[in-house]
């Protein structure tokens, strides 16, 4: 589950809203260089997210836990590990429009001036 948060940048004063994680169906990365957000949902990676829930020891969410059982035990597909199917969706995710790339690990930074030295102020609310 994923979060809104009011945030203030530590170098320029700005204030601004700040999404954190992904939620029950799509994952949230950044970018590396300008911190722009994309969501990528699960059924734009198919097989690739198909193939990581068949590695999983258990469901990847409570919402999702029939549907993940089945994938693991009937779907027939080659499970993957975490770090391979991380790299994948990055891989699917692709440039951002700066040069950067989307990361499931890149820093929030302030949309003014780029900074990485951001505060998380107050929760506004929790998605899915």
């Amino acid at each position: 589950m994923g979060q809104r948060v009011e945030a203030k940048c530590l170098n320029c004063g700005a204030v601004f809203t700040l999404n954190l994680g992904g939620g029950f169906s799509f994952h949230l990365l950044r970018c590396n260089k300008c911190g722009k957000e994309k969501t990528i949902g699960f059924d734009e990676l198919g097989e690739l997210h198909l193939r990581y829930l068949k590695g999983l020891k258990s469901p990847y969410s409570v919402a999702s836990s029939s549907y993940d059982r089945y994938v693991q035990e009937i779907v027939d597909v080659e499970p993957i590990s975490e770090k391979e199917y991380y790299k994948g969706v990055e891989e699917i995710a692709g440039k951002c429009s700066c040069g950067g790339n989307f990361k499931f690990d890149a820093p929030p930074r302030c949309p003014k001036c780029r900074s990485t030295k951001v505060e998380k102020t107050k929760i506004i609310t929790m998605y899915d």
